[in-house]
Parts: C-alpha cells; sequence; structure tokens
C-alpha cells in the first residue's frame, strides 16, 4: 500500500511540478509579443482494478494546452486588414493633397486670378510692353505651375509603385514563412508533442498578413493553416503561391500615350488580374490606379480647356508693329498641342511666338485701332465665364463649371477623400485595438492571474510532500513490525 502511495505522491510532485514549470512560462513572457498563455492541463492516471474494486492511481499532465480562441482571431484579423488598408490610404491621400497647398499664395487659384488680372490691366493699358510682359510672365507662371503639379503627381506614383513592389515582395516572405511553419507543426504534432511555440509564431505572421493584404485564414485539421488572399489560396499546407506586380499595358497601344498605365496583382502562374484585394496592398493599388489618374486627368482637363478657351479668343484679336495700320492676326497664346501629343499639365506651354515676344499678345479686336481692347477684355472674363470646363469622370456624371470652381471642386474633393480616410482609419483602428483586447482576454498572460494559480499549485505540490512523508512513515512502521 505504502509503495502505491508513494507512486502517486510522486506522479503528484511531478505534475505540479510541470504546471509550476508552465505558471513560470507564463509569466517569464508576459511581455513577449505574440506568446499565448499555455495550461498544463491535469488527468487522472488510468486505475488499477483490485478484488475490492478499482483504485486510482494519481495524475499526470496530459498536454500543455495552448489558450487561443480562433474566432477572436479572425475577428481581429478582418479589422487589421480594414484598418491596414485605411491608414495606408489615409497617409496617400494627405500626401496628395499636399501637392496642391491650398489655399495659399502660390497655389492655381491664386495664379490663375493673377493671370486674368494681367490681362485686366492690359485692357487698361492696350499698348503697354509692361502690360504685355506681365500678361507673358503669368502665363508661364500657370504653366509651370501645371507641370509642378505633375511632376509631384509622377513622383509620388513612382514612390506608390516602389512601395507596392516591396509590399509583394513582403508577403511572397511572409506566405512562405507560413507554409514551413506549417510543415514543422504538422511534424512536431504528428509526433505527439503540442507546437505551441511554432503555433504563437505562424499566428504573429498570420496577423502581419491580414495587416498587409487582407487575407483570412483556414484552420484544417491536421493543424496547418491555408491562407486565402482575395478568392484565392495563398497559402496551403506547406506550399504557397507568389504574388506578383504586371502593368496592364493597353493592347493594341492606343494612339496616344495614356499619362498613367494601371497595376494588377497576380498570383502564381495565373495572368488573371487577383480580386478582390485588402489591407495595404489594396490601398496603395488604389493610389496607383485610381487616385493619382483621376487627379491628373482633372488637371490635364483643366489645362487643356485653358489653353483652347484662351487660343480661341486670342487668335481673333489683331497685334501691332508700331503704328503700322492695319494689325495682323494673332496666333495662340498657349500652344495648342497636337492630335498625339494633346495639351496636358505636363505639356501645357506658352506659344514660341509669345515665349520670344510679348509684343504679339494680342489686345484689340479690330485690326484698324490698336487701342481697342476687347479681346484683352474678353480673356479676362473668362474667369468667370461658366462651362469653360466640362469634364466628364468614370463614373459618367458630366461635371462643368469655371476654371476657379472646377479646380476648388478637384481640391475641395481631395479634401473630402483625405477626411473620409483619415475618418475611417479612426475607426477601424479603433475596432482593431478592440479585437486585440477580446483576444488578449483570452489568451494575454496576467501576472496577478498567474501568482494566484501559483500558490494554489504550491499548497497541491507541498500535499505531496506530505504525502510521500506519511507514506514513509507507514513503510518504516510496517518494517520494525518485521
Amino acid at each position: 500500500m505504502s509503495s502505491g502511495l508513494f507512486s502517486i505522491a510522486r506522479g503528484a510532485l511531478l505534475a505540479h511540478q510541470q504546471v509550476l514549470a508552465t505558471i513560470a512560462q507564463n509569466v517569464a513572457n508576459a511581455e513577449t509579443p505574440g506568446y499565448s498563455r499555455q495550461e498544463a492541463v491535469l488527468e487522472t492516471n488510468p486505475s488499477v482494478r483490485m478484488p475490492y474494486g478499482n483504485v486510482g492511481t494519481g495524475v499526470h499532465v496530459s498536454t500543455i494546452q495552448r489558450k487561443r480562441d480562433i474566432l477572436l482571431d479572425d475577428g481581429y484579423r478582418a479589422a487589421a486588414g480594414q484598418s491596414g488598408e485605411a491608414q495606408t490610404h489615409s497617409t496617400a491621400l494627405s500626401q496628395l493633397e499636399g501637392i496642391f497647398g491650398e489655399p495659399s499664395d502660390a497655389g492655381m487659384s491664386n495664379a490663375l486670378d493673377e493671370f486674368w488680372g494681367a490681362y485686366n490691366d492690359l485692357a487698361a493699358t492696350p499698348s503697354s510692353i509692361g502690360a504685355q510682359a506681365l500678361v507673358q510672365q503669368r502665363g508661364q507662371q500657370v504653366a509651370q505651375l501645371f507641370h509642378n503639379y505633375d511632376t509631384q503627381l509622377t513622383q509620388q506614383r513612382t514612390s506608390s509603385f516602389e512601395r507596392l513592389s516591396t509590399t509583394v515582395t513582403q508577403i511572397n516572405t511572409l506566405a512562405t514563412r507560413v507554409a514551413d511553419l506549417n510543415s514543422r507543426i504538422l511534424t512536431t504534432e504528428s509526433n505527439g508533442g503540442p507546437a505551441n511555440d511554432l503555433r504563437d509564431q505562424r499566428d504573429m505572421v498570420l496577423d502581419t498578413l491580414s495587416k498587409t493584404a487582407g487575407t483570412r485564414v483556414i484552420n484544417q485539421i491536421d493543424g496547418t493553416v491555408s491562407v486565402i488572399i482575395g478568392n484565392s489560396t495563398l497559402v496551403d499546407g506547406n506550399e504557397s503561391r507568389p504574388l506578383r506586380v504586371q502593368l496592364e499595358i493597353p493592347n493594341p497601344l492606343p494612339a496616344v500615350t495614356p499619362s498613367d498605365i494601371s497595376v494588377r496583382i497576380t498570383l502564381g502562374n495565373s495572368p488573371d488580374r487577383l480580386a478582390p484585394l485588402g489591407g495595404e496592398l489594396k490601398a496603395i493599388t488604389t493610389v496607383i490606379n485610381t487616385d493619382i489618374p483621376s487627379l491628373r486627368a482633372r488637371l490635364d482637363k483643366l489645362a487643356s480647356s485653358l489653353v483652347s478657351s484662351v487660343n480661341a479668343t486670342h487668335s481673333t484679336g489683331f497685334v501691332f508693329s508700331g503704328t503700322t495700320i492695319p494689325g495682323t492676326a494673332a496666333g495662340n497664346f498657349f500652344d495648342a498641342g497636337t492630335l498625339l501629343n494633346p495639351v496636358r499639365g505636363s505639356t501645357i506651354q506658352l506659344d514660341a511666338v509669345i515665349a520670344a515676344d510679348v509684343t504679339k499678345i494680342a489686345v484689340s479686336g479690330n485690326a484698324n485701332a490698336p487701342t481697342d481692347n476687347s479681346v484683352g477684355l474678353a480673356i479676362s472674363a473668362l474667369r468667370t465665364t461658366a462651362n469653360t470646363v466640362t469634364y466628364t469622370p468614370p463614373s459618367g456624371s458630366v461635371e462643368t463649371g469655371t476654371f476657379a470652381g472646377f479646380f476648388r471642386s478637384t481640391v475641395t474633393g481631395l479634401g473630402s477623400a483625405v477626411k473620409g480616410a483619415q475618418d475611417d482609419a479612426t475607426v477601424y483602428a479603433t475596432m482593431e485595438e478592440q479585437g486585440d483586447a477580446r483576444r488578449q482576454s483570452v489568451s494575454g498572460v496576467n501576472s496577478d492571474e498567474e501568482l494566484t494559480q501559483m500558490l494554489r499549485v504550491q499548497q497541491s505540490y507541498v500535499a505531496a510532500t506530505k504525502l510521500i512523508k506519511t507514506a514513509d512513515e507507514m513503510l518504516q512502521t510496517l518494517l520494525q513490525l518485521i
């Protein structure tokens, strides 16, 4: 009987020692990122059948259980993907908004006002070469500002494309890491041992993937996970499929080369566009394919409308050489572009004749009246002329307005998009924090709770040592009786 007590007590000591070791592991990793609380699960040993009935044989640790809730993980990762997308989009749109710097004295609104104002001053003094020179200067200023905007949009596109390439490389690396951990977990657990630390490592990678690419996770019976991106499988078991970035070059090429060529994300050997995207990957792709082209298209439309309206009026005027009458017909004020190289924000410039000679700037609309100012007044009046810009966005709703009004609506629309993205980023960041807090309530380590549990286990350990002492005393008594 005493040998049975010794065995039970010894098993209890070993079991509670393992429980204490598990508690110590939790306390030691309380601040370790990604660590999931572990619990040593105690289980009764198989009983032994005796003539007088079944006799218990003690306790053992059946497994070291990792405290994790799959549903809470899924909720957190969904929120993390939305948060990553919103934060990245908000940052990118804020950078685009910074290109225009409106309202300011250095912005397009002020530059257009100064151009119209210079022409109005020229109309007041038609024979002033100084006033003509100021008109030329203001026209160059407007053209240069268009160039600056377009250059900065191109720089933003370049940096966004570089970030997209880096993000895709990161996703591929993370996917390969998940596949490797799947293999190691399967090997470890098929040999009968828990792979808690490996599962923690895999969950950290999956968390990063969800924020970066908006992925979803499917847990398999064998302990591996499948990772879904869009509607396709990124990781399955120990295999992963790489993402690729490709330019969607139009085929056949249009006569007029597009300012921006869209990109697409493909998976594995498939040539098809991967959709739907999520996380930071979606935000960057949206900036490249939608936000920057939309802004550039609006600036190009403003530039081409400005050129066509000013040229249409300017070319009806006349210029004079000294007092020679009649005057000669004026040409274009801005370069009119060509069919294959139309006027854009990147190409708008003064007509070569105007750029070389300010006296070729027309003010008069009468070949026999050098002091006439009708053309000058007409060009100045374009400032408030309605429907000088007509633009059809991809949505299909036609938008018309004045030059200043169209530019103002462009900047205002961008500002509204920035505000909406910032609000989304705030909301989804809060949802991400709440999702993490919920799952930490299950998998996180609470040092106070662990210390309380340690005291309870310690009492059980002490009781087991007393049981050994009692068994020893019983054995000594039996020996004395022999």
